[in-house]
């Protein structure tokens, strides 16, 4: 999470790694106990606090989350108590967006929800805003949408992954003993889109798997 990466395997992981997180934001360090600045237009902060908590939090929860507890947990003198209600936090407004669309389980498949007022175009700009391809909505929908259980294929890829992970090791990818087949689906997940639809989501989920792979295809088509 710190570097904004979407492991395929790991979404509900990721999801419950973020509300813990955003918990222990809320409460350790409630409203009035720290401030942000946009040095751009510094009047907007005081017109709009719940937008800048949309656009600090899921910063600082991702990114930085080592100082995050380490401020809220610090001791400091009964005279300087004043200092913890003046604790300043950096904003940035893409990447709590991108992580917003990647980590947090109601937000993440509302832009293909079919919704009239949003278009194909809209839909794959929130996409490249948050810097997620086809693979990762994809996994996010499936994710999301489950209702019956997944491949073996899948699951035992997963199952590798986390030992290989377990064990410590930092030359994560491509794993040796496995074949190119499935280190290529190792890093790129289980879909493409000119894979099939996942038979174990609800209706609701395939419409939304299709209406992906319409936006995506058209991109490729339109980039070739």
């Amino acid at each position: 999470m710190m570097n904004g990466v979407v492991d395929h395997f790991l979404i509900k992981e990721h999801c419950a790694i973020y509300f813990w997180r955003e918990s222990f934001f809320s409460q350790h360090l409630p409203n009035n106990s720290w401030f942000t600045v946009d040095f751009e237009n510094e009047d907007e902060l005081e017109t709009d606090a719940v937008l800048w908590k949309c656009k600090t939090i899921p910063y600082q929860i991702t990114r930085n989350f080592n100082t995050v507890m380490a401020l809220a947990s610090a001791k400091v003198i009964a005279e300087l108590t004043w200092l913890k209600q003046h604790t300043y936090f950096e904003n940035n407004e893409q990447l709590s967006d991108e992580a917003s669309s990647k980590y947090k389980w109601d937000g993440m498949t509302y832009e293909f929800e079919e919704l009239e007022d949003v278009t194909e175009q809209q839909r794959l700009g929130s996409c490249d805003w948050a810097s997620i391809g086809f693979s990762e909505v994809a996994h996010i929908i499936a994710e999301v949408h489950q209702t019956g259980p997944k491949k073996l294929e899948e699951m035992a890829l997963k199952a590798v992954l986390l030992r290989h992970i377990s064990n410590g090791s930092t030359d994560f990818l491509p794993l040796d003993y496995l074949p190119t087949s499935m280190n290529k689906k190792a890093a790129n997940g289980m879909y493409d889109v000119e894979g099939k639809t996942p038979d174990n989501i609800s209706d609701e989920g395939k419409e939304m798997f299709e209406r992906i792979r319409r936006v995506f295809t058209s991109k490729n088509n339109n980039s070739g």
